[in-house]
């Protein structure tokens, strides 16, 4: 049997305000078509469905995250842009 709703709507959008309608993540504007529910710790990784561990982001970003931790998602951010940068820098060598 599914666990009831701990979470309202209204919730939600104290959220969205107390984040000035900025992506927690990437600091995006959100409207309510990028706008995106997400566990800051996954329910997969033991986390749960209470508004202390929810925050909204950017969809884009939700999905590139998908159920890693924050601090992993960042460290594979970090990876990404640092390798970004080297090829760029050997492109124009």
């Amino acid at each position: 049997m599914p666990t009831p709703a701990t979470v309202t709507a209204k919730m939600i959008m104290e959220l969205i305000e107390r984040q000035e309608f900025r992506c927690a993540l990437s600091g995006r504007l959100l409207t309510p078509e990028t706008a995106s529910l997400d566990h800051r710790i996954p329910l997969s990784r033991g986390g749960t469905h209470q508004l202390g561990n929810l925050w909204v982001v950017d969809h884009q970003v939700n999905a590139a995250k998908g159920s890693l931790t924050v601090d992993e998602f960042v460290a594979i951010c970090r990876e990404v842009t640092t390798r970004q940068a080297v090829c760029s820098q050997t492109e124009v060598a």
